[in-house]
């Protein structure tokens, strides 16, 4: 667990806590209590009784999980209107209609996480330049040979044709100005960023924001973490902890914006079987609850060619330019990780020193916006930007509860 970097104090935190638990378990007392009186009374069908502070159902109203399955119960909180951005979207781009980007710039936009967060924030900045040329340097670095060199390229390459294409972008600081979207660093476990997203940064700007999300980065699936245990993970009904049962709470309370959730950021070695476990989970409930997914983990694993990567234990060595190696030894595994295309690190994955990955998620995340904002997707979209921040796209799936996979 890493140590709460939150504005409140860690004693008034403990306090909430207990209060939060104390609260908890009366409430799941009470709906027993009720459950034992309607089954003697009238059927043994058990109803679960939704109280006026939560829309929770209780662990105890729940079929029990299994090592393979978790049984997510959780009520859809959103309109049956979600959709998936992933690499595939990225093309897209370039598609969106004036109209939609004029709407998606309009809105008001909270994302947050940490140093992969920032890398994002950066790219999205790289598309408010005057040109390509005069953009952050941070914005036009990439490998130039197979021994894994990178350089900074120029509007000189540009000219020659030397550029690779995943970091051509043609930024407008007009057309993709993000003037009314905010980024919150945010660092600490799975569960205090769930529980500084309920209780501080999405209070904090619910009445100036349409979309608000946070995302768990790399760090929160390394060796250790029960983020995927089917009893005390993100899926689970924990007492001790917040969960998506908690987020869906506070996200039925606010009808009239829309949440973003996100899969988790990939490394090239840490945490890979359990970030491949939580991704998979969340891709399977985003389905099955109709939300809209930021499918970022897809997007860095694979390459702009659409080849899928895997992670670094594959006995191949790769040295950075700083001189730094690796060379793990192949546990016969595939599990996805980000591209080495895209970072120089040698197990992590920060987006920084290359900027293949972030100008492809810049993208990606305008495509996002503009689908909130009402695009379909098409290039001949004949639909108006919605007036409202409620996205009109198709639904994805059906409501309900739902068995979703823990693993592949």
């Amino acid at each position: 667990m890493f140590y709460k970097t939150f504005a409140y104090s860690f004693n008034q935190m403990g306090g909430q806590m207990m209060e939060y638990r104390q609260r908890k378990w009366i409430v799941v007392a009470a709906r027993l209590l009720i459950v034992a009186i309607t089954a003697l009374l009238t059927t043994p069908r058990v109803n679960a009784a939704v109280s006026t502070q939560t829309t929770r159902q209780p662990a105890a109203f729940r079929a029990p999980a299994t090592s393979q399955t978790l049984a997510v119960q959780v009520p859809n909180s959103q309109p049956k209107q979600g959709f998936i951005i992933n690499h595939q979207s990225v093309a897209l781009f370039e598609q969106i209609p004036d109209n939609y980007l004029t709407a998606a710039r309009e809105m008001g936009v909270l994302f947050s996480d940490r140093s992969v967060g920032q890398n994002i924030h950066q790219a999205l900045n790289c598309l408010t330049a005057k040109s390509w040329e005069t953009s952050s340097a941070s914005c036009r670095r990439d490998y130039y040979d197979a021994g894994w060199n990178w350089k900074v390229f120029t509007g000189a390459d540009r000219s020659k044709g030397l550029v690779p294409a995943r970091i051509l972008f043609d930024p407008d600081p007009d057309k993709y100005s993000r003037t009314n979207w905010t980024f919150e660093f945010k660092a600490g476990s799975w569960s205090e960023l769930t529980q500084d997203f309920i209780q501080v940064l999405a209070p904090a700007y619910i009445d100036s924001k349409d979309v608000l999300s946070y995302q768990f980065g790399y760090l929160n699936v390394s060796e250790g973490s029960d983020i995927v245990d089917p009893t005390t993970g993100f899926f689970a009904d924990n007492a001790d902890k917040y969960d998506v049962y908690d987020l869906e709470a506070y996200i039925a309370q606010h009808p009239d914006k829309v949440f973003v959730f996100w899969t988790i950021s990939l490394a090239r070695g840490i945490g890979t079987q359990a970030s491949t476990d939580f991704n998979n989970q969340l891709r399977a409930y985003a389905l099955e609850h109709d939300k809209i997914l930021f499918d970022m983990a897809d997007i860095v694993a694979h390459t702009d060619q659409g080849v899928a990567c895997y992670d670094n234990r594959d006995g191949v060595e790769y040295c950075s330019k700083k001189g730094k190696c690796e060379n793990h030894p192949d546990d016969g595994q595939e599990l996805p990780a980000i591209c080495q295309d895209y970072t120089t690190e040698t197990d992590g994955g920060h987006l920084g020193s290359v900027s293949g990955a972030k100008i492809r998620i810049a993208k990606a995340f305008w495509v996002m916006m503009a689908r909130v904002a009402g695009w379909d997707g098409s290039v001949t979209s004949s639909v108006t930007p919605s007036s409202t921040v409620e996205p009109i796209s198709a639904p994805i799936s059906a409501l309900g509860a739902t068995e979703i996979p823990l693993q592949k």
